[in-house]
This record gives structure tokens, C-alpha cells and sequence, in this order.
């Protein structure tokens, strides 16, 4: 054994060795955690930025059925309704039901209003249909809105 001048007591040969791998181990297991802590963080920003980049599948699908209701709804003829009632019923009930058929807790039925116009009485005719927008109805046009969201 050797005594170190300018140091208490004695020391043992290879002892700063071992500080030095203790301190070694111990960084070592820092930067490890370090760098887990990265590669997690990495994964979740890449995960969510996927998430809102790729469109939902069964959201774009309602949205082209509800177009399709719309759709069908301006090329309903007197052979299918015979009046407004029922044109109305008929399609409102077609837009609902797009919540039920897709099954997704995040997509709903925002808009489904099927009127129809403010005059000409309660017989259906081809013209208001036609003219349906989404809007309220007027005197010559009918409404017809189905929107998911």
C-alpha cells in the first residue's frame, strides 16, 4: 500500500478504476434512457402526424353517400312520390341511416333536411326537385341537405 501525498488516509491500488467505471455505467445509463426517450417521442409525433395526413376512409365514404342522397333526391320523378311527405320522409330517413350503416362513433349526420318548396302545395313535381339546394326552400326550389361531419 502507498499513501498519496495531499490526500487523507491510505488508498488502495486501482480504486480510481473503479470510480471511474461506476461514473462510466452510470452515464451510460442516462444517455440510454436518453435515447429511448427519443425514439419514443419520435414514434408518437410520427404516429399523430400520420393520423391527421391520412384521410379516414369511412368518413370519405359517408360523405359521398350523403352526396349520393342529394343526388337522388334531385332525380326523384312523380312515379316515385307522390308528394312532398314522402319525397321528404324518404330521404331524411336515407341520410340518418348513414350513421348506422358506416358505424363510426366519430362520424355523425350534421345536415338532413328534406323540404319541399314553400309553394305549389303538397303534390310532388319534378322541377322544385331539380332545383333542390341546400339551402331553405323557396317558392320554385326544394331543400336538400344531408352533410356528415
Amino acid at each position: 500500500m502507498r499513501q498519496d501525498r495531499g490526500q487523507r488516509g491510505l488508498r488502495r491500488r486501482g480504486e480510481e478504476g473503479l470510480t471511474t467505471l461506476s461514473w462510466m455505467l452510470i452515464t451510460a445509463a442516462v444517455a440510454g434512457l436518453a435515447a429511448l426517450a427519443v425514439v419514443l417521442v419520435y414514434q408518437f409525433v410520427g404516429e399523430t402526424g400520420e393520423r391527421f395526413a391520412a384521410p379516414n376512409p369511412r368518413k370519405t365514404t359517408a360523405e359521398l353517400q350523403a352526396a349520393n342522397v342529394v343526388d337522388r333526391a334531385k332525380e326523384a320523378t312523380a312515379d316515385d312520390f307522390a308528394t312532398w311527405d314522402e319525397w321528404e320522409h324518404h330521404f331524411s330517413t336515407k341520410c340518418r341511416l348513414i350513421e348506422v350503416t358506416i358505424a363510426d362513433e366519430r362520424i355523425t349526420v350534421a345536415a338532413s333536411e328534406f323540404n319541399g318548396p314553400t309553394a305549389g302545395g303538397t303534390r310532388f313535381t319534378i322541377a322544385p326537385a331539380r332545383a333542390a339546394h341546400n339551402a331553405a326552400p323557396t317558392a320554385s326550389m326544394a331543400q336538400a341537405n344531408c352533410m356528415v361531419q
